[in-house]
């Protein structure tokens, strides 16, 4: 039954967290929707149109890709094959030359002497013939005059081949050929002056014969063009944001219609769907990741009811605002409200990364825009770190002042580092001004309501509530003194363990000061407000003196509702003694009924009707206040006997199975023990002697 009852709320919250998820999917999705028009190609623009963010121009990039992809030079490689080709052709024109010159020579010693003119006329004929190559006899005649001997001819022939080889080395185009031939011939005329003569000839045999020796590459050709797109296309034109894509009264050609496309701003339910499903997409991956880390902390990040659905609702609120502020300006957001509400209630830690979380679902509305993420992140942070202290009250003109000048700061820090003009720098202010004075002040403004409907144990209400002049606190000094008195021990011994182990010590320490306050109902029957020696327990029976004993704690939980004290410490009331008994009356009991021969009465008549530690604050102060009245008692005053006292305290405690729910280690205990041990210390020194 029990446990049917502890799993119910977990469900509701369950349910809850899911309405909020998808709640957080629309409301993202419609603040993030952007401005759409009806606009076709060809249509009539009847407002200007302004960028809402930067984005990559994909009809002009494609242009520009289609472009370099067109114009882009074919590509030619060198052919081995055809370079050799022309080295050969050189080497056969020599070939036939050298014939020309044997046949001349022959006629000259058998018949009618043939003249160079006729030779060179003939060898003209002959290479045409042979290498389809027609050179001018004129050019060449200079190879069969009489002043040519065998040895020269063959000098020129070598050096005209060697030329061909090195113009063939390279890649060699029809731009480049010429240009190539002349660095040859020129090189030639300076290394060998006395051959000039030859240099024309030479140069007409290398210019008629040699051809470009590289051949189109096709496959080369096609990836160089596609290499030339790509490049185009990965650094796509960028429209900054704020850019006027068209004038009212100007008509929608492809290309701004296209750039409508790409922003999303032509009405088309197909877009609405999309930026759904993105924000849908959007919105699971920040809430799996919330989950993921309020799982690893649920043991420390224990909830109440009432503070759940507060701060679900203004979660929402903060989200639901900036639909509407988003459309007034990219600067208004009131994230800072909620990072307020949660860091009073859950401290600074989660104060900050829940708050980072709801800015994260606000931040699309705001087209993701830099500035209003770090002045945002500065101002949870700040604010989350004032908001969560719990060793002291925080001011609230502290809360609203130190925040807000840190956002301005931010601000300011922000647009110098961007070189914004001056006229953004105080946009920015003022708008950063007002989000973060609003926030502050709503939050601050709305959290005595908060606190009367959740009546939750936040670190002001603690603080608030652990002044001495409080109605309580004053009762218990003036009506029970002695049980003020131990309440006062059992706070510092819990706070000083709770430290010691993490836990909430400002909690533990406001609970231990109210933890006792149902003993107002019959404060003389409780040994520590008892004086001269009068003990009512006297005229009394044994069971109805544990009934009075045994029913302080339900006394304690009707009182602290009835002066509407937080449940945390109504729950820590209710369990500071757990289900264990009052000792010292069962063993009196158990005497009484052994010197009247009868059997030892049921423990379980003589037990406190509470409920068993459910967290570690509470189980601190139970052991607290069980060590204290104990070490109290026995008058114990060095350390040593109060540690094996505490020690024996806490075995029976476990024994008992008082902190099977409390969440403790026995790490936790050990630090316990030494937490007590150094508050005993500075309880038990010795003082100075000062002379009578």
């Amino acid at each position: 039954m029990s446990s049917s009852k502890s799993a119910k709320p977990k469900v509701h919250q369950i349910i809850t967290l899911a309405l909020a998820a998808l709640t957080i999917v629309f409301m993202v999705f419609y603040g993030s929707l952007p401005v759409s028009y009806d606009y076709v190609v060809g249509s009539i623009a009847d407002q200007d149109i302004y960028a809402p963010r930067s984005f990559a121009d994909t009809y002009e990039t494609q242009r520009r890709a289609i472009v370099a992809r067109d114009t882009s030079e074919d590509v030619f490689v060198r052919s081995d094959k055809q370079s050799q080709e022309c080295v050969d052709r050189v080497d056969d024109f020599f070939d036939l030359a050298e014939q020309a010159r044997k046949n001349a020579a022959q006629s000259r010693t058998t018949q009618t002497p043939v003249k160079p003119s006729e030779v060179a006329s003939q060898l003209s004929v002959n290479v045409e013939q042979t290498l389809d190559v027609k050179i001018n006899p004129d050019d060449i005649v200079v190879f069969f005059e009489t002043g040519t001997s065998g040895t020269t001819f063959t000098y020129i022939r070598e050096k005209t081949i060697s030329m061909a080889e090195l113009i063939m080395l390279g890649d060699v185009n029809d731009a480049i050929l010429p240009v190539k031939i002349n660095e040859q011939i020129d090189g030639f005329n300076e290394s060998s002056p006395s051959y000039s003569k030859y240099a024309s000839a030479m140069h007409v045999i290398l210019t008629s014969i040699l051809e470009p020796n590289t051949v189109y590459d096709e496959k080369a050709t096609a990836d160089s063009a596609n290499n030339a797109y790509n490049a185009v296309i990965n650094e796509p034109v960028m429209i900054e944001k704020g850019t006027k894509l068209v004038e009212s009264g100007n008509i929608i050609d492809e290309h701004i219609y296209s750039n409508l496309v790409d922003l999303e701003l032509i009405r088309d339910s197909s877009f609405n769907l999309i930026i759904l499903a993105r924000c849908a997409l959007y919105v699971l991956i920040i809430s799996g990741c919330t989950v993921v880390y309020l799982n690893i902390e649920r043991k420390k990040l224990k909830v109440e009811t009432p503070v759940f659905y507060l701060l679900i609702i203004t979660f929402l609120v903060s989200i639901g605002a900036s639909v509407y502020l988003s459309t007034l300006s990219n600067l208004l957001c009131i994230a800072i409200f909620f990072a307020a509400v949660c860091a009073t209630y859950l401290g600074t830690q989660n104060g900050i990364i829940l708050s980072v979380v709801n800015f994260l679902f606000i931040w699309p509305m705001h087209g993701f825009d830099p500035e209003i993420f770090f002045i945002n992140m500065i101002g949870i942070i700040l604010c989350s770190i004032f908001a969560g202290r719990t060793d002291k009250i925080i001011n609230n003109a502290a809360l609203i002042f130190f925040p807000t000048i840190a956002t301005i700061t931010a601000s300011l820090a922000y647009n110098f580092l961007i070189g914004n003009a001056r006229t953004e720098y105080l946009n920015s202010i003022v708008f950063t001004f007002v989000s973060t004075i609003a926030s502050l002040v709503a939050a601050i403004g709305l959290s005595p309501i908060f606190e009367l409907v959740c009546n939750a144990a936040s670190p002001v209400k603690l603080i608030s509530l652990s002044q001495p002049g409080q109605h309580l606190m004053k009762r218990l000094f003036l009506e029970a003194s002695g049980t003020h008195s131990h309440s006062m021990m059992v706070a510092n011994l819990a706070d000083s363990a709770a430290e010691a182990i993490g836990a909430d010590a400002l909690l533990c320490k406001v609970a231990a000061y109210y933890h006792d306050i149902g003993k107002l109902e019959n404060p003389e029957y409780f040994t520590e407000n008892q004086h001269d020696g009068v003990n009512p327990h006297d005229s009394l029976t044994i069971m109805e003196s544990v009934a009075i004993i045994t029913k302080h704690p339900e006394d304690g939980v009707k009182l602290a509702k009835k002066e509407r004290l937080p449940n945390a410490i109504v729950k820590i009331i209710d369990e500071h003694h757990g289900t264990t008994y009052p000792s010292y009356f069962y063993r009196k009991a158990v005497e009484d009924a052994k010197v009247r021969g009868l059997e030892p009465p049921d423990v379980n008549n003589f037990r406190y009707r509470g409920h068993i530690p459910s967290s570690r604050e509470s189980a601190v102060v139970m052991i607290a206040d069980t060590c204290e009245a104990a070490v109290r008692s026995m008058k114990t005053s060095d350390v040593q006997s109060a540690e094996q006292l505490i020690r024996v305290l806490i075995k029976d405690k476990i024994d008992q199975d008082q902190l099977i729910n409390s969440g403790l280690s026995f790490d936790d205990i050990e630090k316990i023990v030494i937490a007590f041990k150094q508050v005993y210390a500075g309880v038990f020194h010795e003082r100075i002697k000062y002379p009578e």
